[in-house]
């Protein structure tokens, strides 16, 4: 019987790092942070979940108008061969249902978006 309050809270305090949240302008669920808000990004015409402080910057390396906080970098991402835009303290990790690698935030796990059945890390 305390099995299943064990279950529940390890459950609980795993989903802490991440969340599904649906996207009503492309009407899929994203895995996303428990602070991230709705936002427009002009430049490439996409609604997408990010951090509440963030704002439209320009990638210097890809040329692209990211979304992200003022305290984002510009890390090398020598896997797929492009500069991303992530949090300073992230390390590039390999997701272990897909085999892929992408930077993560510390402490991040994979989560299963339920409207994909893909399992992926929080976006950043």
């Amino acid at each position: 019987m305390k099995l299943i309050p064990l279950l529940l809270s390890l459950f609980f305090a795993c989903n802490v790092f991440a969340q599904q949240k649906f996207n009503p302008m492309t009407g899929k669920h994203e895995t996303t942070t428990p602070d991230s808000v709705l936002k427009y990004n002009y430049m490439k015409d996409e609604y997408k979940y990010v951090k509440p402080d963030s704002q439209i910057r320009l990638n210097p390396y890809s040329g692209e108008f990211d979304m992200a906080p003022k305290e984002y970098k510009q890390k090398y991402d020598y896997m797929n061969n492009k500069y991303e835009t992530v949090h300073p303290d992230a390390k590039m990790q390999m997701n272990p249902y897909t085999g892929e690698f992408q930077y993560v935030n510390p402490g991040a796990k994979p989560e299963m978006n339920w409207s994909t059945g893909d399992f992926e890390y929080p976006q950043q």
